[in-house]
């Protein structure tokens, strides 16, 4: 998972077909096992970019994108947000999502 280091960065990213990203910060307790089983997610969809960006590295995308809580999950779309999930994340939605996105 390669993480963003700019919101530059991000919006160039972002116009992919589809892509996928975890919100963090370097202090939260609960977004490293998370990660974790995001990345575990994503080996069923290799052919889906996954990135993580530390909101304090990249301060602009949490008030460009609202980004309240931490961890939050954000899928994006040729540039627009297609799906979020905060806290409690429903990784059967994104399963869903990325299902019907791919044809499966």
């Amino acid at each position: 998972m390669r993480t963003i280091q700019s919101y530059e960065e991000f919006t160039e990213l972002a116009k992919q077909d589809l892509i996928i990203l975890i919100a963090k910060t370097k202090t939260c307790a609960v977004c490293t096992p998370l990660t974790d089983k995001l990345i575990d997610f994503m080996k069923e969809y290799e052919s889906i970019p996954a990135y993580q960006v530390y909101l304090e590295d990249v301060s602009l995308f949490q008030g460009q994108h609202l980004v309240f809580t931490v961890p939050t999950i954000l899928v994006f779309s040729e540039g627009r947000e297609i799906l979020r999930e905060s806290r409690f994340i429903d990784f059967a939605k994104i399963k869903r999502l990325f299902d019907l996105f791919l044809g499966i």
